[in-house]
């Protein structure tokens, strides 16, 4: 399940969801590798994405997760802290396959 693809970057659900309409970025190079050019590219994806979420899911605020090879984004809402061993996230029962969807 695809929602976006182009020369940087692949984007899916997440395949644990630790939030409903939790995505990643899967990056082609490494962020350290990347042009000025890329990241400037990069950047606007990433708007674009949380445009999307925010048409989408209607969040608080977010969390941009950035690793060497991915960024996850992950919508917040006020309340949504839990005290349990995953993470302190509340988890959800949201699919991959919904998260998919709404992303349409």
């Amino acid at each position: 399940m695809i929602i976006k693809s182009n020369d940087l970057i692949t984007v899916k659900p997440a395949e644990m969801p630790l939030s409903s309409g939790h995505v990643v970025m899967y990056l082609h190079k490494r962020v350290a590798d990347m042009s000025v050019s890329e990241l400037f590219e990069l950047a606007k994806d990433l708007k674009e994405l949380i445009a999307k979420m925010k048409r989408s899911y209607r969040p608080e605020a977010y969390n941009v997760v950035l690793w060497d090879d991915k960024i996850e984004v992950l919508p917040r809402w006020c309340g949504d802290m839990s005290f349990n061993a995953f993470y302190g996230l509340k988890t959800t029962p949201q699919t991959p396959q919904m998260i998919f969807e709404s992303y349409r």
